[in-house]
């Protein structure tokens, strides 16, 4: 699915509404949201688990300007400290599990953080997110080069419970 923003979603709005919803094929769903305020971020947790979702992904990764502007997204990498106090409340206040997408860096190669990122999300304990999935390049990369998997590889040994993204390519 798409990322939800949930400011939106808590105004009602259709089309992010609409992205909590399940196909009947899908013996596992979650939902994907935008947030960067503990309050709203758990309203948004209660509503999707209303709909049927089984787990909520804080999205932390996505660069575009849309989200980015607001402080949502990748800007979210840009402190750790408030990241892991965002993920703390999540996981304190959310009916479902709490999962959290990240990238190497907030921008470019100049502010390589996510050990720093993964080592503050490990220091929450028994509140530190499902899983953490790392999109192995930069915000300003985007998609334009390959994955640093060697980098993955490392993360993996901050933060076990850790999924690796990037290189995935779909021919239609």
């Amino acid at each position: 699915g798409e990322m939800i923003f949930s400011k939106y979603l808590l105004k009602g709005d259709g089309k992010e509404r609409a992205r909590l919803r399940r196909h009947e094929s899908e013996p596992l769903f979650g939902a994907q949201i935008a947030t960067n305020a503990i309050d709203e971020g758990i309203a948004a947790t209660k509503i999707a688990a209303e709909a049927g979702v089984d787990w909520i992904d804080l999205n932390c990764g996505c660069p575009i300007y849309e989200a980015t502007r607001r402080g949502l997204g990748s800007a979210l990498l840009r402190k750790p400290e408030k990241l892991a106090r965002l993920v703390n409340g999540l996981v304190q206040g959310s009916p479902i599990p709490i999962s959290v997408k990240i990238r190497m860096s907030p921008s470019g190669d100049g502010e390589i953080n996510y050990q720093e990122l993964l080592l503050a999300l490990a220091e929450l304990g028994d509140n530190q997110p499902a899983f953490v999935t790392l999109h192995g390049r930069t915000a300003n990369a985007r998609y334009r080069f390959p994955a640093n998997w060697e980098a993955i590889h490392a993360a993996s040994k901050i933060f076990p419970r850790l999924i690796g993204n990037g290189d995935c390519l779909t021919f239609y």
